[in-house]
């Protein structure tokens, strides 16, 4: 098995892998607590882990409410009930993940959404 931290210059460097789970889990994190009136303190927190994952060079981006069709390349869905009309992103379950770096961005993930009629 793979270490999960490789050391350069006397600091550990997390692999791209482990930072997109961070990703995840901070998205999550996020989506549960939007269901309640979660305290300041909790808020701050994830506010900061957001900041670390942007200076990691991570953009998290959340689809939910955007229109879908099937040209959109960042996404992976699933279509529920009858498929007629505008499709629009009912429920994210990753969010589109980029690498942000001199000023270019890469997808790294893409967002796994269900998509439906509103």
């Amino acid at each position: 098995m793979a270490p999960a931290f490789y050391i350069v210059n006397k600091y550990p460097i997390m692999p791209q892998h482990l930072w997109i789970k961070m990703a995840n889990l901070v998205f999550e994190l996020e989506k549960k607590l939007s269901t309640s009136q979660p305290s300041t303190g909790i808020v701050r927190n994830i506010d900061r882990m957001k900041t670390v994952l942007e200076e990691a060079g991570l953009l998290l981006l959340n689809p939910l409410g955007e229109p879908y069709n099937e040209a959109r390349t960042d996404l992976e869905a699933s279509i529920t009930g009858e498929a007629t009309g505008k499709l629009h992103v009912l429920d994210v379950i990753k969010p589109i993940v980029y690498t942000q770096q001199e000023g270019s961005r890469s997808l790294l993930q893409k967002g796994v959404v269900i998509v439906g009629n509103k």
